[in-house]
C-alpha cells in the first residue's frame, strides 16, 4: 500500500531547485536536440515537465476538484504539426535562461499548492486519484526522469537526491523491486534500464 510523503512540499522544492541548477548547464542552442530515449526534443521535454508540474498543481488549487478529468483547459501551443501540444512553452529567444526561469516558476506552483492543500483534497489521475503527497511524488518522478533524459542527451551526469527518490518509490511505486539504489530502482520501474526498456509500467497514485 502506498505511503504518504512526510515532507512533500519540501521534496518538490528541493527537486525543482536541483533540476534547474543542472539544466542551466545545457547550452542555449542545445534544446532542439532529441532527448535521450524520447521522440521529443529537449525543449519539448522540459515543456512537458512544466505541464506536469502546473497540471498537478491545478488538481488541488481549486476548491471544487475535477472528479474524472484534468483541468479542462485548451492546450494552445503545438510547436510542430506532428508533435505534442503544451500549456507552458518558454520563449524560444530566451535560451536556457528562459527555460530555467519558467521551470522554476511553474515548479513553485506545485510547491505552494502541495503545502497549502487540505489533507482531504483529492485530485484526478488515470492511475489513481491522488492527494497532495501523490501529486508531489508524481511531479518529482516526472521532473527527475525527464531531466535525466535531457541531460543524458548532452552527456551531462545527473542523479537526484537518493532519500527523495526513495520516498517517491514508496509513495507511487510500492511494488517496484528494490536493490538499495533508489535511483536505479526508479529508472527500472519506468523502463529506463537495459533490462526493463520497453516494459509497460504505471504508478499507483491513489490516495489511501
Amino acid at each position: 500500500m502506498p505511503i504518504s510523503l512526510p515532507q512533500p512540499a519540501v521534496d518538490v522544492r528541493d527537486t525543482v531547485r536541483d533540476v534547474v541548477d543542472r539544466l542551466s548547464l545545457v547550452p542555449d542552442d542545445g534544446w532542439a536536440r532529441p532527448a535521450a530515449g524520447l521522440d521529443w526534443s529537449c525543449r519539448e521535454t522540459v515543456a512537458h515537465m512544466m505541464d506536469d508540474l502546473g497540471g498537478y498543481a491545478m488538481q488541488l488549487s481549486g476548491e471544487r476538484g475535477h472528479g474524472d478529468s484534468y483541468t479542462p483547459l485548451v492546450e494552445g501551443i503545438r510547436p510542430r504539426a506532428d508533435g505534442p501540444s503544451f500549456l507552458f512553452w518558454p520563449e524560444e529567444d530566451g535560451g536556457t535562461r528562459a527555460i530555467c526561469e519558467s521551470l522554476d516558476a511553474v515548479g513553485g506552483l506545485l510547491v505552494a499548492v502541495v503545502a497549502a492543500a487540505p489533507a482531504d483534497r483529492i485530485g484526478w489521475h488515470p492511475y489513481g486519484n491522488p492527494d497532495a503527497t501523490g501529486l508531489a511524488a508524481m511531479g518529482i518522478a516526472e521532473t527527475t526522469l525527464h531531466t535525466r533524459d535531457i541531460l543524458t542527451a548532452h552527456g551531462i551526469d545527473y542523479r537526484p537526491d537518493d532519500a527523495i527518490v526513495a520516498r517517491v518509490l514508496d509513495r507511487i511505486f510500492p511494488a517496484a523491486a528494490r536493490t538499495g539504489d533508489a535511483w536505479h530502482d526508479l529508472l527500472a520501474a519506468t523502463g529506463r534500464t537495459p533490462e526493463t526498456k520497453g516494459i509497460t509500467w504505471r504508478w499507483d497514485s491513489a490516495a489511501h
